[in-house]
């Protein structure tokens, strides 16, 4: 297909998405699309208490306040002062790549944390009713999670940024009355593209990618409004030439059901590390407790999407978090999974040496369908466990009160209030009334 074809395809996408959400979210949908949104502020709230999201937030001057006559955006810390709403998706959105806790989709991305923070700040300061924010959440997140089903990223491109982006200027526009594909073509003209090698690294720059395509949809708005054009050729010419290439086109155009969104076949995190780990984590855990000194070796089986953690790591948190060798020491080490388990510790960087990952043929033909992992670890005896999906997936589920522990664990005092308000969404005339709890703490 040629890139006009592939371009009507995108449109496509975006006119199913924009037009058969609106409106017509059934009670299951909509009670998924807010946990979506939960989970995403609750991992937000608690990548903003990181030393960086803490420093950042110091030079709010230089980030631009709130416009006046707006109220403002909410910055998602307790008793941070608003912002403008392109600096409250940023700030949001790159808070929330800080514990690697962000929901996703398979193959492979992660929708919410580039759409929430956006959608998030359009729908406050434009004052918009909590169904049309759900409803515009679904919308982005569709056409995102087909974008990413329909270009397969070339290595080393990574999927926060670009295609996520997407969709959250799709959101944007919902809300605030512009043309869907018209703003999504300027999003995807200037689009942010980060690789894997600054996670190997540890370049905690790379956090920032999903608050800066936040921010670009938003920007999207201005610059539409503006009379500046994008073109939706930007997405084939880039992620199906420079950055990758077209797999499946047809997800792009196949007929959308509104009771059967995308969104409901996400995955939410319960470890804080690269989703890619997660099925051997889980393996680790379901094993009953082996002596640290004792582990001669340990073999990891896994899919071949995998293998790209198949690294030791770099000193410092971002970069353990990406290595499928340290996370499985980790789990082994620490026999638990809270954000600190997967910091890096030079003990555990020494069993990591001893974990050897390889492609199992057998898993792989069933990815990414599913996610299946085998650990197997070599101490006095030798003892297994194999995960097909790792907990969350949609295969296996996390209930309500699960998210909601997370949520409270990730976010402190004020958790049960402002579960309930988000919970409540759909109840709700002005989504600003569901950060309210946020906006009355006094800051520390």
């Amino acid at each position: 297909m040629t890139a006009e074809e592939l371009a009507a395809c995108v449109a496509e996408s975006i006119t199913q998405a924009s037009t058969l959400f609106i409106g017509t979210l059934d009670e299951p949908v909509r009670r998924h699309a807010a946990h979506v949104v939960a989970d995403t502020i609750g991992v937000s709230i608690a990548g903003g208490r990181t030393a960086e999201m803490t420093r950042l937030r110091e030079n709010a001057d230089e980030l631009g306040g709130a416009v006046p006559g707006t109220g403002g955006a909410t910055v998602l810390v307790a008793g941070a002062a608003p912002v403008s709403a392109e600096q409250a998706a940023f700030l949001n959105g790159a808070a929330g790549g800080f514990l690697e806790l962000d929901e996703g989709t398979r193959p492979t991305g992660h929708p919410a944390m580039h759409i929430v923070p956006a959608a998030l700040a359009a729908a406050e300061v434009a004052h918009r009713p909590g169904t049309e924010l759900l409803e515009a959440v679904v919308a982005g997140y569709e056409v995102s999670a087909r974008l990413f089903a329909a270009f397969q990223l070339r290595p080393p491109t990574h999927p926060h940024g670009h295609l996520a982006g997407v969709g959250a200027a799709v959101s944007v526009a919902l809300l605030l009355g512009e043309d869907p594909a018209a703003v999504a073509a300027i999003a995807a003209t200037t689009p942010t593209v980060p690789v894997w090698n600054a996670c190997y690294a540890g370049a905690t720059a790379r956090n920032t990618a999903m608050g800066l395509s936040a921010q670009a949809a938003l920007r999207a708005i201005r610059l539409h409004r503006a009379g500046f054009t994008g073109t939706l050729e930007s997405v084939p010419a880039l992620f199906g030439e420079v950055t990758g290439k077209p797999v499946d086109i047809d997800a792009l155009t196949a007929a959308a059901d509104p009771a059967r969104p995308r969104i409901l076949r996400n995955y939410f995190k319960r470890h804080s590390a690269c989703a890619l780990t997660h099925g051997a984590v889980d393996a680790v855990l379901s094993m009953p407790a082996v002596p640290v000194d004792s582990i001669r070796s340990v073999e990891v089986r896994t899919v071949a999407n995998n293998l790209k953690l198949d690294r030791q790591a770099a000193p410092n948190d971002l970069s353990a978090r990406f290595s499928l060798p340290y996370t499985v020491a980790a789990a082994l080490t620490r026999r638990e999974s809270t954000p600190a388990t997967f910091d890096y510790d030079p003990t555990v960087a020494r069993l990591a040496e001893k974990v050897r990952v390889t492609l199992a043929s057998e898993l792989d033909r069933s990815w990414p369908e599913h996610a299946p992992t085998e650990v197997v670890v070599h101490a006095q005896g030798s003892v297994a466990a194999t995960v097909q999906d790792p907990r969350g997936h949609h295969h296996d589920p996390l209930s309500a009160d699960e998210l909601r522990a997370k949520f409270t664990d990730l976010v402190g005092d004020i958790a049960p209030e402002l579960w309930d308000r988000l919970l409540g969404l759909a109840a709700l005339d002005d989504c600003a009334e569901a950060l309210r709890p946020l906006r009355l703490v006094k800051p520390v």
